[in-house]
């Protein structure tokens, strides 16, 4: 999931990318099934489905933000978002508000100021409808390879640029601002860890795979730790990738590899405490002058689920361990992730 509004981190889902043998375990469990897609803009309050067909594709936030932004003229003018977009919107929206930007006066700070870059993404955010194919094809492979799976309705909104996605009462809620930049959108007015997340839309069915992992997860308990956090993360991240078959951040996974020695050592002497701030959710602030990225704990909790995954010879169950966590410390040790650093 996606940090609270002020941690200045959208979902840095930095999928590992597949190994050969990892994708050959898995070429006789995903059958993707033939039958047909449905485009839907309707919203109402209802428990998740057990079908991947039956799971919505809410769209409707997105034109009425539009609507909204044409008649905005300034940081201040709250009353278009206001009386436009968030009252009027959809429950996942009232979901994502109350999570992350709370009211129209906090959005339209957010906004205003990037106003260039939203008008350039405008015609993307409406095609969102027509990656349905793509997302269903995810609810799919979900389907077939853990029989528990339940498939909520995605509620696409735009927000603050500051949430690529979470999970919400009503269903996954996708930040698709941050999953439209077009060629020629101009990212000066954007933040330094902005410039770095914001994607084309193809980059939008992995951020799906991604929550809707989050939504399977039942841990025994709320993970605390460093440890247990990033492993929650980063067991998205890798779950997300075996669903989507992508990965939208490649450079998480290119510093992590180059340093990986070096970032387990670090990591292992903070995984047992609750700091997260040098891992986790840091966008706006561990990024910088080292060249170290953010949000690293996703690629150490990626590569422990990875390296767990990769020993089980029943890939099903791996999985099932995977979304079923009771014991954080217990899943490190039998990955024999830490094993590899003690040689």
């Amino acid at each position: 999931m996606t940090p609270p509004l002020g941690t200045a981190s959208a979902h840095q889902c930095n999928f590992l990318a597949m190994s050969a043998a990892r994708a050959a375990a898995l070429v006789g469990l995903i059958l993707m099934s033939a039958a047909g897609c449905r485009s839907v803009t309707g919203s109402d309050t209802r428990t998740p489905s057990d079908t991947p067909e039956s799971a919505r594709l809410v769209t409707t936030d997105i034109a009425r933000f539009w609507t909204a932004f044409d008649q905005m003229t300034s940081a201040f003018d709250t009353l278009p978002l206001r009386r436009d977009y968030l009252d009027v919107g959809t429950d996942g929206l009232k979901d994502f508000t109350n999570r992350r930007w709370k009211d129209a006066r906090t959005l339209a700070g957010m906004v205003w100021p990037r106003r260039e870059y939203y008008a350039s993404v405008r015609a993307n955010t409406l095609r969102v409808a027509g990656l349905e194919s793509d997302i269903r094809r995810i609810y799919r492979s979900l389907d077939t390879l853990y029989a528990d799976a339940v498939f909520p309705d995605v509620y696409f909104a735009i927000g603050g640029m500051a949430t690529g996605g979470t999970t919400g009462e009503h269903g996954l809620l996708i930040g698709t601002e941050l999953f439209s930049r077009a060629a020629d959108s101009p990212i000066g007015s954007l933040t330094p860890w902005q410039q770095s997340v914001v994607r084309s839309i193809d980059a939008l069915p992995v951020i799906v795979a991604h929550e809707l992992t989050h939504y399977q997860q039942r841990y025994g308990a709320s993970p605390e730790t460093l440890l247990a956090t990033s492993i929650q993360e980063g067991s998205a991240d890798f779950v997300g990738e075996l669903l989507s078959g992508k990965t939208i951040n490649d450079h998480l996974r290119v510093y992590g590899d180059a340093h990986e020695a070096e970032l387990w050592r670090s990591f292992s002497m903070a995984m047992n405490g609750s700091d997260l701030s040098l891992w986790l959710y840091n966008g706006g602030a561990a990024s910088g002058t080292d060249g170290r990225p953010a949000d690293l704990g996703y690629y150490v909790g990626a590569r422990i689920t990875a390296a767990y995954f990769d020993k089980q010879t029943n890939k099903k169950q791996a999985l099932r361990d995977i979304l079923t966590i009771r014991d954080f410390g217990q899943f490190l040790n039998a990955s024999g992730y830490a094993a590899k650093f003690a040689r």
